[in-house]
């Protein structure tokens, strides 16, 4: 889990009945299993490095990332909330006149990833000047093209709503039993894909 998924978990404890705009768009269950497209992806990859290239940068990796969440909030005996959210986004480092530069949006189209490359670039050009000494890469092969699933058993996101909801409420009841007055469960379901592209 990322440190900002973590700390905004966290406060939902606090009002559970209140999704954080940080999460993204709210979606169907259905969209859950869906996939970004790999075509549109080294779209947006090649977009951001050949702005990169033509801006004077040396190097350029790209990570195209999709962020798909699920909260199921329940209170004492009540399903308080069941949410499906998603965000995308695309970041891209470079490396120019020596220094390191980062930039990212989350605008998924060419035109977005070639301005935040240029931008990139403009910002490892104005570090330049108080680097110590200029980065150098070591030599890499590349490896094409390629591709690694997380082994899993099961996909959580497919796991049936009602299961995960007496998953909680067992939890709930259990709590309640051995005396307690208030209870708030969460949980924080998280499937994460990365797209990576380098000029390497």
């Amino acid at each position: 889990m990322h440190r900002r998924d973590f700390l905004a978990f966290g406060a939902m404890g606090v009002g559970g009945l209140v999704l954080p705009s940080m999460f993204g768009k709210v979606i169907a269950a259905e969209e859950l299993g869906n996939a970004i497209d790999v075509a549109v992806k080294k779209a947006l990859a090649d977009a951001a490095m050949n702005a990169a290239k033509s801006a004077g940068a040396s190097y350029c990796d790209v990570r195209v990332g999709r962020y798909l969440r699920q909260f199921v909030i329940t209170r004492e005996r009540n399903v308080e909330n069941i949410v499906n959210t998603e965000s995308s986004g695309v970041g891209i480092r470079v490396l120019a006149d020596g220094a390191w530069g980062f930039a990212a949006t989350n605008a998924m189209t060419t035109d977005a990833v070639a301005k935040a490359a240029q931008q990139a670039v403009a910002i490892a050009k104005a570090n330049a000047p108080t680097q110590t000494a200029p980065v150098q890469l070591a030599p890499v092969k590349g490896v094409g093209e390629v591709s690694w699933r997380t082994p899993i058993a099961k996909n959580s996101m497919t796991v049936p709503i009602k299961d995960k909801v007496d998953l909680l409420m067992g939890v709930n009841a259990a709590a309640m039993d051995a005396g307690a007055d208030f209870i708030s469960s969460i949980l924080f379901l998280v499937n994460e894909q990365k797209y990576f592209a380098s000029t390497d």
